[in-house]
């Protein structure tokens, strides 16, 4: 069985949400599908910084020329670079990392203001108890704060902080 449509959407756009920008992929064997319109669609309409990359340049029936120029015409793409490469292969890999930082704009929050954060993710972990994926937009956060819901009004206590890297890795504060 197929996953809930909407419910994906929801999750993507709640991710793309905590970015400043993101990597468009597409299969340059199997050309621009309807998921990735819809992606493509909400990081526009966030204004995020997007980054086009043609994966599978390599393969025998990829049609790179024919899937970028399907690039350019659905998503307007004139003046960009788009990005060729070749993930099995490592073809031009570092150049979308190099891309990212080039590209993408650092987020813009403030420290001295007080702490504000988006919630993007979550689960339940048995010997942790709540984790939270948060991108923090202001201030900053440390074990023992009080924190408080801004959609429930509930108040918690940080037990931990940390940053994925790309395991979970403890840090003093966010």
């Amino acid at each position: 069985m197929l996953a809930n449509p909407s419910k994906l959407c929801y999750e993507v756009s709640r991710s793309l949400a905590a970015c400043q920008g993101t990597i468009l992929l597409v299969d340059s064997a199997q050309g621009i599908q309807a998921q990735t319109v819809a992606n493509f669609y909400l990081a526009f309409g966030q204004d995020l910084k997007i980054i086009p990359v043609l994966n599978k340049v390599d393969l025998p029936g990829a049609e790179p020329d024919k899937v970028e120029m399907q690039m350019r015409n659905t998503f307007e793409f004139e003046d960009t670079n788009i990005l060729r490469i070749s993930a099995k292969s490592g073809l031009n890999i570092e150049k979308v990392l190099q891309s990212v930082i080039d590209n993408v704009p650092q987020p813009n929050g403030n420290r001295k203001l007080p702490f504000k954060a988006l919630l993007f993710d979550s689960w339940y972990d048995t010997y942790a108890g709540v984790i939270c994926l948060v991108s923090v937009v202001d201030g900053c956060v440390k074990r023992g704060d009080k924190i408080v819901s801004a959609h429930t009004g509930e108040k918690y206590e940080v037990n931990q902080v940390g940053i994925m890297y790309p395991e979970m890795k403890k840090t003093e504060a966010l």
